[in-house]
């Protein structure tokens, strides 16, 4: 699995952090690794501002294959493993306390899966935090000579 690039154009540098405003691309809409959905056309990052850029300038991201593979199983996973886990103990504990084993295994599997969601939601802040599943900047595009040289490699002034 390759690792997920964008291109954006840094709007705030504040505190070490930079605000990057990108475009979002076909591929980066249908991951939602980020948690902003496919509904908006421009998103706002802020991240580690570790090359120095400056307002105005524009670098290149990278959402690595771990990271990516990371968020997708939090966004995923969890939320089906807690219905699957909450149907099949609904449906083994219904009859134990006198219930329809369908109904209290739907119950069950529903009220895990919106806690397993609430859970996600809940410790969004501390993943935001610590930048695990945010996108790092990987280079700073000057982009009075943006394009590519003689080797076909984007050219860069500062990286």
């Amino acid at each position: 699995m390759r690792p997920m690039n964008e291109c954006g154009q840094i709007v705030q540098v504040d505190n070490g952090n930079a605000t990057i405003k990108v475009k979002r691309s076909s591929t980066c809409a249908s991951c939602g690794a980020c948690g902003m959905g496919a509904h908006q056309e421009d998103m706002l990052l802020t991240i580690p501002n570790r090359l120095g850029g400056r307002v105005g300038d524009y670098a290149e991201l990278e959402l690595s294959s771990k990271q990516l593979i990371k968020a997708s199983a939090i966004t995923y996973i969890v939320p089906l493993s807690a219905l699957i886990v909450g149907v099949t103990g609904g449906y083994i504990l219904g009859p134990m306390i006198g219930l329809d084993p369908e109904l209290t295994g739907s119950i069950a599997g529903l009220t895990l899966t919106v806690l397993s969601f609430l859970g996600i939601r809940l410790l969004e802040p501390r993943f935001k935090r610590g930048h695990n599943f945010s996108p790092q900047m990987v280079k700073i595009i000057d982009m009075e000579t943006k394009g590519e040289d003689l080797d076909g490699k984007q050219q860069s002034v500062r990286a």
